[in-house]
């Protein structure tokens, strides 16, 4: 096997230093989840993201939107499919 070549740098950091890195790393950390859910959020295609969704034993069956009533159907996953009676 080859060695690996690269560069080094040291850094050298004073204990409030790394106390800011450290909070900074946290609150990054939480962005990135906030900034995911937002990704990831259910949004219908009037734009809305407001819902109310139907149960049936527990399981989410229909969403529907608060803004302009759309329904959809969802699946196995709990995931929205194609708006119900649409093609």
């Amino acid at each position: 096997m080859g060695s690996v070549r690269g560069i080094t740098i040291e850094l050298g950091f004073d204990d409030k230093s790394k106390m800011k890195l450290r909070a900074i790393a946290k609150h990054v950390g939480a962005l990135a989840d906030e900034l995911d859910a937002i990704d990831n959020a259910w949004q219908c295609d009037c734009g809305s993201t407001e819902f109310v969704d139907f149960y049936s034993d527990s399981k989410v069956i229909r969403r529907e939107c608060e803004k302009c009533s759309e329904q959809y159907a969802m699946n196995d996953d709990g995931l929205p499919t194609h708006p119900e009676g649409s093609d």
